[in-house]
């Protein structure tokens, strides 16, 4: 048994249980994150790391196991410990919460790529609709290994020869954050591989190919924390097995199987968390936390919201079931109508006057945004301004004025709230709002051309760097929008006069046109929900996105053409 820090019974203790073929170290990145709080322990399961080999194998059934979690709970002189334990380790715990010898002894558990058996047996037989036969394929396909680890002899051969370390360790890299994943120093053994073939063949495949009909219960809080790159235990199967507690949660978390040491501190923030919640009282139902596609329950974020798409948007998100819409404008009147609007399409609302193009009010807005709400699930970068004009007629101003909200606000934007996603390790969505103009280039409007392809591009990349954590990024490209935005946009090297007839005549158009802010929040909506690398939005936009591919010298010569209305 290890202890990572000195003893405290009045801290609530957690009690840390390794699956196979790891040895207790396999806690020791989580342990790092909790031992301030909480007494951390863990133990060697038996055969692995430093605990004795049973003379046979029936000493590794689940019986002994579940005395060896009770044997472990009296020895620490405490009357409850909080379990949280990965693979192998998840399964006999499961076995232990649902042991009335033991049950009373356990505060709350945290289940990690490790199910109840007997409920993985009913999962496999669950399936009524497509898409669910098509999750119990999947995990059967998965579990194949287990056959090949009944087999006599077989394994311990290709563990001896090592070409087993080096599939565990292929498969340790599935999932892998390529910006915050911890890489542990090798801590197994050869006798760890192959001590622990005997919990699968004194325990399977009994459990799974015969439940019983009457199914295990537990009263201990579960929380399950499913993750989305796991192909050993599938997160269909996660969810499966985590509706067994009436009281607990399922959080979706992203990593692999081995998240425990690619993201220990997610695992210990999620951990400590299930923790404080349980010695509070505070989960008093079954609580399932939905993907990071979904929209209901999620806190979004959306900028230049005071009115148009971002208003539409904001709302959308608020029917569609978003628990909180942050609403951020410069305008902070207009903010505060559509925080309203917010609140009266069912979601709460918190109005934030901000200029997206000021890279330190933005980093203040992130501060105060996660201080006051938690980490933004779905962020809508919106915020933009219109300008037409010449390229010579451009001034260095206007390039300033319009690069530094169109394309430094989403910079802005992504930076500092994608960083609280990647950090937070449960992943998100970041809709970047482009425009038609990205792909249809004109000599009317080079600035706001300029700047939308920008965005365009910046969405792609981020989508590429940003895939490992799990962060969709989409660039939506709306057509022409029945919105304000003509009656503000800046036309560089007009005079007043015909810069104000400019702006009516443009504007009468795109209310002919009459393409809503609505329509276009709907599509955004559905964006979270499908990832597309890039939606265009509205007919002229999808003409314009495929005519780009299929002719792009057409589009150079729809370009040469003057389309302000003066």
């Amino acid at each position: 048994m290890h202890t990572y820090s000195d003893f405290d019974p009045k801290r609530p203790t957690i009690l840390a249980i390794h699956g196979y073929p790891d040895n207790h170290h396999v806690w020791d990145g989580v342990a790092e994150h909790l031992a301030d709080r909480y007494n951390v322990i863990a133990y060697d399961v038996r055969g692995a790391g430093e605990s004795s080999k049973p003379a046979d194998r029936s000493g590794y059934r689940f019986p002994q196991l579940v005395s060896d979690i009770a044997a472990v709970i009296d020895s620490l002189g405490v009357d409850e410990v909080h379990l949280v334990a990965h693979d192998w380790g998840s399964i006999q715990a499961w076995a232990a919460v649902t042991d009335e010898s033991v049950m009373g002894r356990v505060a709350s558990f945290t289940s990690i790529s490790g199910p109840h058996l007997n409920y993985a047996g009913k999962f496999l037989r669950s399936a009524r609709t497509p898409r669910a036969v098509a999750d119990v394929a999947k995990q059967v396909l998965a579990s194949s290994y287990i056959w090949f680890f009944l087999c006599p002899g077989v394994p311990e051969l290709a563990i001896r020869s090592r070409a087993t370390v080096k599939v565990f360790e292929a498969v340790e890299r599935i999932g892998r954050s390529s910006t915050r994943s911890r890489r542990p120093a090798p801590y197994r053994s050869i006798h760890d591989y192959l001590h622990g073939l005997n919990l699968y063949r004194a325990n399977m495949p009994a459990p799974i190919l015969a439940p019983p009909a009457q199914l295990p219960e537990t009263r201990v809080p579960v929380q399950v924390l499913a993750a989305r790159k796991d192909y050993f235990v599938s997160p269909p199967l996660q969810r499966f097995t985590g509706s067994l507690a009436p009281v607990g949660r399922i959080v979706p978390i992203e990593g692999g199987h081995w998240v425990v040491t690619a993201r220990p501190d997610v695992i210990a923030r999620l951990t400590g968390e299930w923790v404080d919640l349980v010695a509070e009282g505070a989960p008093d139902d079954s609580v399932v936390n939905t993907g990071s596609r979904d929209v209901v329950g999620k806190l979004a974020l959306v900028t230049g919201a005071g009115a148009g798409i971002g208003r539409a948007t904001a709302v959308e998100l608020a029917r569609q079931g978003a628990a909180t819409v942050v609403v951020v404008d410069l305008d902070a009147g207009s903010a505060g109508e559509t925080a309203e609007a917010v609140r009266a399409a069912g979601a709460e609302a918190a109005a934030y006057e901000v200029d997206v193009s000021d890279e330190a009010a933005m980093n203040d807005l992130a501060a105060q945004v996660l201080g006051k709400h938690g980490v933004v699930d779905i962020l809508v970068n919106n915020a933009g301004i219109g300008m037409a004009g010449r390229f010579l007629e451009t001034t260095p101003e206007h390039w300033d004025t319009i690069m530094g909200v169109n394309v430094r606000g989403v910079i802005n934007g992504s930076r500092v709230f994608g960083a609280q996603m990647v950090e937070r390790g449960q992943g998100g969505t970041i809709i970047n709002v482009s425009s038609a103009a990205a792909f249809l280039p004109s000599k009317s409007m080079v600035a706001y051309g300029t700047t939308k392809a920008a965005v365009l591009a910046l969405s792609e990349s981020l989508r590429a760097d940003l895939a490992d954590e799990g962060i969709t990024v989409t660039a939506v490209c709306p057509g022409f929008v029945n919105t304000n935005i003509a009656k503000s946009t800046v036309y560089a090297g007009f005079s007043a006069e015909r810069q104000e007839r400019a702006r009516q005549k443009a504007d009468a158009a795109y209310r002919r046109r009459n393409y809503t802010p609505e329509a276009v929040a709907k599509a955004i909506v559905k964006a979270v929900r499908t990832g597309p690398a890039v939606l265009p939005v509205a007919a002229e936009s999808r003409v314009g996105y495929a005519l780009r591919r299929i002719s792009p010298s057409l589009v150079r010569l729809f370009a040469r053409f003057d389309l302000r209305q003066t």
